[in-house]
């Protein structure tokens, strides 16, 4: 069984969703309260094999039953039976190889079911195979629900554990083992056991019988045989604590919850060998990263592709996101309750790499580059001091990768995410500004087609460009930094000699000089690198030197730029 469509109206937090699951595996991620888990009940629900589901007001949008409850699971790779005249196949409706649904369906077209699940203000359950055709339907049964072969890995683990209604276990027991028949067999086992006891070990409930029969006799119940104790195979519990997977004599529901999810994940893909779906919620719980990431190639089918079974999850956890591919990411966005699941541009992949926290957020600093992220990273933990921080305000950040920043940061906010763009405008941005902001991204770019080098040595006061200038010494070598400035002002590293605080005496203009030691702070090659800081933690080093001279840089570009920065970030706008 595969998920092809499905429709929410109405339920708990969604008014409406319409999304066409693509692919077998579907990962949804996004911000907390994004309605991510309720697609998931809203599924499990609808293809429930229970016929008895407790509903309230209060799962109504916006608790209010004066409209229905609809959910519509559209499902495909159905079981041939489902399929015929006599049972659903007047109802069948069809698929078309470019993923649309049709009413009629068509030669080339796979058939496909619209189970619909639909509560009323009477909070009654009622479950029907519908069509345009015939809105009305016609109803499904438990048993057919559970041949689509459904199962949720969740917080109710336990009951997969045990031979019960649509328990994973109880799929995996061969059709010939008759559930009824084994526990049947059981019974009379354990009776014959009980039965051999002697009575001198079980006094308390020979005697407890024995005066049942004499106050029987008393009010005229004339007994058959003698009264005694015997298990009544009729009252053996099918649930967790009756007949249940045991290793060796310890009951598999006394295992961890990490063991415990992968057994049950384990058991679900070997019942769907023949079909079926499985809804994992916070695939992560329980589990190590190692594990997370030997669940998830067994699931995607790294290996061998023809071994995917059909598997929707939700996550919280970055490795969740950096193990899988954008085809499987989904993001689910949620406004005035219409729910919308949106698809991953594979553009994006660089970043769920280096940044996967980002699509767990509600806001994205995307940073142009790695000098920019230190920045925001030192203003973090400095503003963090202070009570306010980006984790508090739901903002990540993320590395654009330099010229891919625009994009990145186009993607992100295509993707319905809150996004700035912090970069320099030394060089055109693509997609250009005009663009980036007509589609939700707000864009701050130093002012003088300057990169951030240059801007910070352009507003710094000269003791804080003597102290940049220092940390590049330290970190480059004295010689390499200061041949370097030199070069840009066409002069002897002779008359740069001393300390970086004495060479505004050298006789050199100050504008020029500033504007050599922002160049090659920004140019000159260091290790591996262009660039004096273009690691994250010398970007760090740098930004507290930003810091020291915090007021003195007042009515700076710089200043008023990292002001608007933290409005945007704390709400404070």
């Amino acid at each position: 069984m595969k998920i092809k469509r499905v429709e929410v109206e109405r339920f708990r937090g969604i008014k409406k969703l319409e999304w066409n699951p693509r692919g077998e595996i579907a990962c949804l991620v996004g911000p907390g309260d994004s309605t991510k888990t309720t697609i998931l009940d809203a599924i499990e629900l609808a293809l429930s094999a229970r016929w008895s589901i407790q509903f309230h007001d209060t799962d109504f949008y916006q608790a209010k039953p004066d409209s229905p409850i609809r959910i519509t699971v559209t499902v495909g790779d159905l079981p041939e039976e489902l399929k015929s005249e006599a049972r659903y196949g007047y109802w069948a409706r069809g698929w078309t190889s470019e993923g649309e649904l049709r009413d009629e369906p068509a030669e080339d077209d796979e058939l496909v079911l619209s189970i619909r699940l639909q509560v009323t203000s009477s909070l009654e359950p009622s479950w029907t195979v519908v069509n345009d055709r015939d809105p009305e339907g016609r109803p499904i049964s438990a048993k057919d629900r559970e041949s689509l072969g459904c199962a949720r890995l969740g917080e109710y683990l336990d009951r997969h554990f045990s031979w019960g209604r649509s328990a994973i276990l109880s799929r995996l027991t061969t059709k010939g083992d008759d559930l009824a028949t084994i526990l049947a067999s059981a019974g009379r086992a354990a009776r014959a056991t009980l039965a051999g006891i002697p009575p001198g070990e079980l006094i308390n409930l020979h005697n407890a019988a024995a005066a049942a029969k004499r106050a029987g006799a008393e009010f005229g119940v004339a007994a058959q045989a003698a009264y005694r104790p015997q298990l009544d195979v009729e009252a053996i519990s099918v649930g967790v604590g009756g007949l249940s997977l045991h290793d060796g004599e310890v009951p598999i529901r006394r295992a961890g919850l990490g063991t415990r999810r992968l057994l049950a994940a384990a058991m679900q893909w070997e019942v769907t060998k023949a079909g079926g779906v499985t809804l994992v919620d916070e695939i992560e719980t329980g589990l190590e990263p190692h594990r997370i990431r030997r669940l998830l190639r067994v699931l995607c089918g790294t290996a061998d592709p023809q071994k995917r079974r059909n598997v929707l999850m939700t996550t919280h956890a970055p490795v969740v996101l950096e193990e899988l591919d954008t085809d499987h990411l989904f993001v689910v966005r949620s406004t005035d309750g219409v729910t919308k699941v949106l698809d991953v541009a594979p553009a994006l992949r660089p970043i769920i790499r280096k940044a996967s926290e980002s699509f767990l957020a509600r806001k994205v600093l995307v940073c142009e580059g790695r000098t920019e992220l230190g920045l925001c990273r030192r203003l973090d933990n400095w503003w963090s001091d202070g009570g306010r921080s980006f984790a508090l305000a739901g903002v990540a950040l993320a590395d654009g990768g330099g010229t891919e920043a625009a994009s990145v940061a186009k993607a992100l906010a295509d993707l319905g995410y809150e996004v700035v763009l912090l970069g320099d405008s030394d060089r055109p941005l693509d997609p250009d500004q005009d663009t980036l902001e007509a589609g939700g991204t707000r864009v701050m770019l130093w002012d003088g087609n300057v990169a951030l080098e240059e801007r910070i040595a352009h507003d710094l006061p000269w003791d804080g460009v003597a102290k940049v200038v220092r940390l590049a010494m330290d970190h480059w070598g004295e010689n390499p930094v200061r041949d370097a400035v030199a070069y840009r002002l066409n002069g002897s590293a002779n008359a740069l000699a001393g300390e970086p605080r004495d060479w505004r005496d050298s006789g050199s203009n100050d504008a020029d000089l500033r504007a050599a030691i922002g160049t090659a702070a920004k140019e000159h090659k260091a290790g591996n690198r262009k660039g004096w800081f273009k690691r994250v933690d010398l970007a760090e080093e740098l930004a507290s030197v930003i810091i020291a001279h915090w007021d003195a840089i007042a009515g700076s570009d710089l200043r008023q730029k990292i002001d608007e920065l933290r409005r945007w970030a704390h709400g404070d706008e």
